[in-house]
C-alpha cells in the first residue's frame, strides 16, 4: 500500500512539474532543448502513471507497449540534457552528441523489442547500456567543461539525468519492493525537473508549486500529529478537524514567508524604498535618478533589463501608473508635475517569476519617489537659473554703475585740476609735474578696466592720489589722516567704493568750509565685519539739507547698492552730519581676503551697520 501511494504521488508531482517547465518556456521562450525536456520529462510520468501508478492501486496491468514509449521518452532524456549543456560547443562535441542520441535510440529500440517479444518492458539489457554509456559520457562532458564558469551546474544537471536512468534497473517494477525502493527507482526523474526549474523558473517553481507544496506539507504533518495523538477520540479527531481549518490560512501565510525570504529572498519593499530615496536624495539630475532607479530596480525583481526614455504624453493618470504585459514585464510611467515626462521599462523577468501585487504596488510608490525627486531638481535647478540670471543683471547693473564712478571724475574736477597745475607751473614747476604725475596715475586707474572687486590697499592708494591733487589745489585748507593697519589692506572690497565717499567729503564738506577741515580714513574689525569710516570736519548739513542732497545724489547711491550685493544685513552704510561739524560716513561688510570668493546673496546675522 505505502509503495503504491508513493507511486501515485510521485508520478503525479513529476507530471506537475514537468507540464510546468513545458508551459514556462513555450510562453517564455523558444529554447527548443529546454521545451524536449519538458516534453519528454511529461510522457514518462504520465505514461508510468497510467502503468504502474494504476496497476499498483488495483487497476487493469500496464500496457507493454505504453511503458515502452515512456521507458524511450526517460531514456532520451540524458541525450537532451547532454545537449543542452553543450550546445555552446557544438562544432568540437558533435561525436559526443551523437553517441549521446545514439545510446537513446538503442535504449529504445530495446525497450520497443522487448514489449513485442515478450509483452514487458523495460529492457534490463537496454537500461544497463544507458547507465554505462550515460555515465562515460558524464565524464567526457566534465573534461569538455572543465574551465567553464558553469561547469559545477553543467555536471549537476548532466549527473541527475543519468541518475534518472541508472536507478531504474535497482526496481523490478512489480510493486513489490519497498516503498523507499520504489522512490529511488520510479521517481529519480523528479530532481531532474526541479533542477531544470530552479536553474531557469525558480519563481515560477516557488510561487506556483513550491508555497503550495510547503503549505500541503506542514498541514499533513499537523493532521498526522493530531491522528496519531488522538485516534482513539472522536473528540479529539472533531477537534483535529477544526483545527486544520482554522489554522491552514496561518499555514499558508508562513509557507509564502518562509519561500519569499529563505528560498527566494525577496527584498524587504519598505526598506528598498527607504533606500531608493536616499540614494537619489543627493542626485541633482534625472540621469543620475535614473541610475540609481536602475541600480536597484533590477536586482529587486530580478529583471533582465531596465531602461528609460522620455515620452510627451498629456496629462499624468496618477491611479494608472503601471502597466504589466503578461505578467512579465511592466512599464511605469513617471507622473512628475510638469512636462517631459519619462517612462521606466522594466524587461521580462528572470527565474520565471511574474509581478504581483507587491510588485506592482511598489513600483507605483518608486514612480512617484522618482517623481517628486525630479520634479525637486527641476524646481532647484530654475531657482538656480533664476538666481544666476539676477546675479548677471545685477553684475552688469554692477559695471554699469562702476563705469559711471570711473567717469564721475568730473570736468569740473579736471578743470580745477589743470588751472591749479597751470598755477603750479608758474609758481612752483616741481609742485606741477608731481600733481601732474599723481592725475595722470589716478586716471589710469580709474578708466582701467578693472574687475568688481579689489583688496583695500588699492582703493586706499586711489583715495591717496586723488586727495594729493585735492591737496595741491587747497593747500593748507585741506588735512589728510589715513589710518589703516597693513593687515587690514589685503581685505576684499567692491571697486572704487570710497572714492566717490572721499569726493563728497571734499567737495559737500572741506570746499564750502572758509577754514578747511581734515578728511579721515579709518578701518578697523568689529563683530559683524570689516568697519570703514570716510569722516570729514567740513561744513555739514542739517537732516533735510543731507536727505535732498544724497536723493541726487549718484555716487552715495551706487556704494549703497553695492552694498546691497552682500544680501540682507550682512552689509549696511550709516551716515551722520550736522552744521559745523562735518560729516561721518560707515560702512560694515563682510571680512573677506582677497583669495576668497565673493559671496552674494547669502544670509547671515548681525552684519548691520550702527
Amino acid at each position: 500500500m505505502a509503495a503504491s501511494l508513493v507511486n501515485l504521488l510521485g508520478f503525479t508531482t513529476g507530471a506537475i512539474l514537468y507540464a510546468m517547465l513545458f508551459g514556462m518556456v513555450v510562453r517564455s521562450s523558444s529554447d527548443r532543448l529546454s521545451l524536449l525536456t519538458g516534453v519528454l520529462g511529461l510522457f514518462w510520468n504520465i505514461g508510468a502513471f497510467f502503468g504502474y501508478g494504476l496497476y499498483m492501486s488495483g487497476f487493469v496491468g500496464p500496457s507493454p507497449f505504453l511503458m515502452a514509449v515512456a521507458f524511450s521518452a526517460l531514456g532520451f532524456l540524458p541525450a537532451v540534457v547532454v545537449h543542452s549543456v553543450l550546445r555552446s560547443r557544438i562544432r568540437s562535441s558533435r561525436i559526443i552528441l551523437y553517441f549521446a542520441y545514439l545510446l537513446s535510440f538503442i535504449g529504445a529500440i530495446l525497450h520497443v523489442g522487448e514489449a513485442l517479444r515478450h509483452q514487458a518492458s523495460p529492457s534490463q539489457l537496454g537500461l544497463q547500456i544507458l547507465t554505462a554509456g550515460f555515465a562515460l559520457l558524464m565524464m567526457l562532458v566534465l573534461l569538455i567543461t572543465w574551465k567553464s564558469t558553469h561547469r559545477g551546474q553543467s555536471i549537476w544537471i548532466v549527473s541527475l539525468a543519468v541518475f534518472a536512468v541508472s536507478a531504474l534497473h535497482l526496481s523490478n517494477h512489480q510493486g513489490t519492493d519497498p516503498w523507499w525502493l520504489e522512490l529511488i527507482g520510479h521517481h529519480s526523474s523528479v530532481p531532474l525537473a526541479l533542477a531544470f526549474l530552479h536553474q531557469d523558473y525558480r519563481f515560477a517553481l516557488a510561487d506556483i508549486f513550491l508555497k503550495r507544496a510547503v503549505a500541503f506539507v506542514l498541514l499533513v504533518s499537523m493532521v498526522f500529529g493530531f491522528y496519531v495523538t488522538g485516534r482513539d477520540s472522536m473528540l479529539m479527531l472533531l477537534a483535529m478537524w477544526v483545527a486544520s481549518a482554522l489554522i491552514y490560512p496561518w499555514i499558508r501565510s508562513t509557507a509564502s514567508w518562509f519561500v519569499d525570504n529563505v528560498v527566494l529572498h525577496r527584498p524587504d519593499y519598505d526598506m528598498l524604498l527607504a533606500e531608493l530615496a536616499r540614494a537619489i536624495g543627493g542626485q541633482e539630475s534625472a540621469d543620475a535618478i535614473f541610475i540609481e532607479v536602475r541600480q536597484l530596480l533590477g536586482p529587486a525583481l530580478f529583471a533582465r533589463s531596465v531602461h528609460w526614455e522620455m515620452v510627451d504624453t498629456g496629462e499624468m493618470d496618477p491611479h494608472n501608473i503601471v502597466t504589466v504585459t503578461a505578467g512579465r514585464s511592466a512599464v511605469a510611467m513617471i507622473p512628475t508635475v510638469e512636462k517631459p515626462h519619462y517612462a521606466m521599462s522594466i524587461g521580462e523577468l528572470e527565474g520565471g517569476r511574474k509581478l504581483l501585487s507587491d510588485d506592482i504596488a511598489f513600483i507605483e510608490r518608486m514612480a512617484l519617489i522618482t517623481a517628486r525627486r525630479i520634479d525637486v531638481v527641476r524646481t532647484n535647478q530654475e531657482r538656480l537659473e533664476r538666481n544666476s540670471r539676477e546675479r548677471e543683471m545685477s553684475r552688469l547693473t554692477a559695471e554699469a554703475e562702476l563705469r559711471a564712478l570711473r567717469a564721475q571724475i568730473h570736468p569740473h574736477f579736471l578743470f580745477n585740476a589743470l588751472t591749479t597745475i597751470g598755477y603750479l607751473i608758474q609758481t612752483s614747476p616741481e609742485r606741477a609735474l608731481k600733481t601732474l604725475m599723481r592725475l595722470s596715475g589716478l586716471l589710469r586707474i580709474v578708466l582701467r578696466s578693472a574687475p568688481e572687486y579689489s583688496t583695500l590697499d588699492d582703493e586706499l592708494k586711489i583715495v591717496a592720489a586723488y586727495l594729493d591733487i585735492e591737496k595741491a589745489r587747497f593747500e593748507e585748507r585741506l588735512s589728510i589722516r589715513i589710518d589703516v593697519n597693513d593687515e587690514l589692506r589685503q581685505f576684499r572690497i567692491p571697486t572704487l567704493l570710497l572714492q566717490p565717499l572721499v569726493e563728497n567729503a571734499v567737495k559737500h564738506g572741506i570746499s564750502r568750509s572758509i577754514a578747511g577741515g581734515e578728511v579721515a580714513v579709518r578701518a578697523d574689525l568689529v563683530p559683524a565685519g570689516l568697519r570703514i569710516v570716510v569722516q570729514d570736519s567740513g561744513s555739514g548739513a542739517d537732516e533735510g539739507t543731507f536727505a535732498a542732497g544724497r536723493l541726487q545724489g549718484v555716487g552715495l547711491n551706487s556704494v549703497r547698492k553695492r552694498l546691497q550685493c552682500y544680501g540682507p544685513d550682512r552689509a549696511g552704510m550709516h551716515i551722520s552730519s550736522s552744521p559745523g561739524s562735518g560729516t561721518r560716513i560707515e560702512i560694515v561688510m563682510p571680512a573677506e581676503p582677497m583669495s576668497e570668493p565673493a559671496v552674494v546673496e547669502k544670509p547671515v546675522r548681525g552684519a548691520k551697520a550702527q
